[in-house]
């Protein structure tokens, strides 16, 4: 007679605290999250919301609130650049570790074919 009580069903997995904060804190919607993806794979570009758009496949107009929310809560810098700003990741260790630990195993964005499901 079997004693097993369900315990070895599903195995328990260790949830990384630190990174379930991280997403609920920075990586809020879809556009975020794209934006965080690409900047862990990119940590040390300096570029345009134009050109992060093209790279991730959305539009300027979408995009750019969504960079200066990120660049308001610190996880970018925001540099001025004759009324075009540039953004790369923040230089904070502890945030830039997340961002990166939070693209890992993730596509890059603009290597997707087929982004039509999201504006």
């Amino acid at each position: 007679m079997s004693t097993n009580n369900g315990n070895n069903c599903h195995p328990q997995k260790d949830i990384d605290l630190d990174l379930l904060i991280f997403i609920e804190r920075y990586a809020t919607n879809l556009l975020k999250w794209d934006i965080l993806t690409f900047f862990g794979h990119h940590p040390n570009n300096q570029q345009t919301a134009q050109d992060i758009a093209l790279e991730i496949g959305r539009s300027y107009r979408a995009i750019r609130p969504e960079l200066g929310d990120l660049a308001m809560l610190g996880i970018l810098n925001k540099f001025d650049n004759h009324n075009q700003p540039k953004y790369q990741l923040t230089s904070n260790p502890a945030l830039r570790s997340l961002t990166l630990k939070f693209s890992r195993g993730k596509p890059s964005v603009s290597s997707l074919q087929d982004r039509a499901f999201i504006s």
